[in-house]
C-alpha cells in the first residue's frame, strides 16, 4: 500500500500544477485588455498624452469605440504604484550626470507608473458617464497632482451621479481634495444642488483658495442655492455671512429676495461682512431705489474701503444714483483722494440731474490729488452747459 502511495505522489502535483495554470489562465483571460485597431486600450490611453494633436484625436475616437468594456483595464491601470527607487532617485538626480540619469529612466523606468496613472484617468474622463465614481473620487488624493486634476475633471463633467462622493471629499483632511472636489462640483452647474450645504461650510475652510472656489461653484449651480445663501447671511461666523454675500453677488439673474437679504445685512458689525454685502449691492441692483439707499449710506462708512465699494456700485447705477447726491457732495471733501475722485465719477455719471453738485466740483479743481482733478473735470462736462461759466464763490 506505501509503495502504492509513493508511486501516485505525482496525482496530487499534477492536480496542483493544473489549477495553477487553470488559475493562470482564468487571470490572464479576465486581464486581458480589449482591442481596437489590434492595439490594446492601455496603449490607446497612453496616446492622450502624445505631443500631436491627430494621434490624440484618433485616440479618443479609438476609445469612445471601444465604449465601456475598456474600464476595468483602465482601472487596474489607474491602480498602478510608483517605484519605490522614484523618490530617490528624484532626491539624487540633481547631482548625477546627465548620461547617468537618462540610462537610469530608461532602464528603471520610475516615472511609467505615473505616466500610466495620467493616461488611465484621461481616458476615463473620454467615457465620461460610463464610467464608476468610486475609482475617481480616490484618484483625488493621487500624489500626482495634475492626476487628481483630471480625475476632478472626469467626475465633474459626470454630473449628479459623481455630487455624493465630491460632498464626502469636500470634508476631506487633505486641504488639495477640498479644493478638488470644490472644482469638480463647479463643473456639475446645477445639477450639484445637493452640495449646497457642503459648499456653504467651505466658506470657513482655513485653506486660503477654497473659500473662493466654493463661491465659484455655488454661482455655477445658480438659483437654487439662493434659499440657503440668504439664509447664511444670519450665520454666527462672519466668514459664513462675507461668503454667502460674494455668493450672492454672483449668481445670475439676480434674484430680488436675494437682494433684499443683502440690503438688511448692509450695516453688519464685521468689516469684511459689510465689504462683502456692499460689493454684492453694487453687482446685481445698483439702479433699484432701495439698493441705491444701501450704498449712499454706505458712503459714511468710517473704513474707506467700504465707501469706495459704495461709490463703485452707485457708479454702476449711473442716473438712478440721483438720489445720493447729497452724500457725494459730502464725499468730495473726504480725506480720502480716492473718495473724492469717485465721487467725481458717480456725478458725472448721474449727469445733469447732479447739478446741485456744481459748486462743489469747481471748488475741487485745485484738488492737491491730480486724478480727483481729472475727474472733475469729467463730471463738469458731463453736468453743465459747455458755454456755463463757472459760479462764483459766495
Amino acid at each position: 500500500m506505501g509503495q502504492w502511495v509513493r508511486r501516485r505522489w505525482w496525482v496530487p502535483a499534477i492536480l496542483l500544477l493544473a489549477g495553477l495554470i487553470g488559475f493562470g489562465l482564468i487571470r490572464a483571460l479576465v486581464r486581458r485588455e480589449p482591442l481596437h485597431a489590434g492595439r490594446p486600450v492601455s496603449a490607446w490611453a497612453r496616446d492622450l498624452n502624445h505631443p500631436d494633436p491627430l494621434v490624440r484625436s484618433n485616440a479618443t475616437t479609438a476609445l469612445r469605440a471601444v465604449g465601456p468594456v475598456a474600464v476595468p483595464s483602465l482601472i487596474r491601470l489607474l491602480k498602478k504604484r510608483d517605484s519605490r527607487l522614484k523618490k530617490p532617485f528624484l532626491d539624487a538626480a540633481p547631482g548625477l550626470p546627465l548620461a547617468v540619469r537618462r540610462a537610469f529612466i530608461r532602464v528603471v523606468k520610475p516615472f511609467d507608473a505615473e505616466i500610466d496613472r495620467l493616461a488611465a484617468v484621461q481616458a476615463l474622463t473620454v467615457l465620461g458617464t460610463n464610467v464608476p465614481v468610486a475609482p475617481l473620487a480616490r484618484a483625488l488624493h493621487d500624489p500626482g497632482r495634475h492626476i487628481a486634476a483630471q480625475a476632478a475633471t472626469a467626475l465633474g463633467q459626470m454630473g449628479r451621479p459623481a455630487v455624493p462622493a465630491l460632498i464626502t471629499a469636500l470634508s476631506d483632511r487633505d486641504g488639495y481634495v477640498r479644493s478638488m472636489a470644490g472644482y469638480a462640483l463647479s463643473l456639475s452647474g446645477p445639477s450639484a444642488v445637493e452640495a449646497v450645504p457642503a459648499l456653504i461650510q467651505r466658506f470657513a475652510d482655513p485653506e486660503r483658495g477654497i473659500p473662493p472656489q466654493a463661491v465659484y461653484a455655488l454661482s455655477r449651480i445658480g438659483s437654487p442655492a439662493v434659499p440657503a445663501l440668504t439664509a447664511s447671511l444670519k450665520h454666527p461666523d462672519p466668514r459664513t455671512r462675507a461668503g454667502a454675500a460674494r455668493s450672492l453677488g454672483t449668481l445670475r439673474p439676480v434674484d430680488t429676495n436675494a437682494v433684499q437679504a443683502l440690503i438688511d445685512t448692509a450695516r453688519d458689525a464685521d468689516l469684511e461682512v459689510r465689504h462683502a454685502v456692499v460689493e454684492a449691492i453694487g453687482q446685481t441692483q445698483p439702479y433699484s431705489p432701495q439698493s441705491v439707499a444701501a450704498l449712499t449710506n454706505a458712503l459714511a462708512d468710517a473704513e474707506a474701503v467700504i465707501r469706495r465699494k459704495a461709490l463703485e456700485g452707485l457708479q454702476r447705477g449711473g442716473r438712478r444714483a440721483a438720489p445720493a447726491v447729497p452724500s457725494l457732495m459730502v464725499a468730495l471733501n473726504d480725506e480720502n483722494d480716492e473718495i473724492r475722485a469717485g465721487a467725481a465719477r458717480v456725478l458725472a455719471k448721474i449727469g445733469p440731474a447732479a447739478e446741485p453738485a456744481l459748486q462743489n466740483l469747481y471748488a475741487r479743481l485745485n484738488d492737491p490729488s491730480p486724478a480727483v482733478r481729472s475727474n472733475v473735470l469729467q463730471a463738469l462736462k458731463s453736468i453743465a452747459p459747455a458755454d456755463a461759466p463757472p459760479p462764483r464763490s459766495p
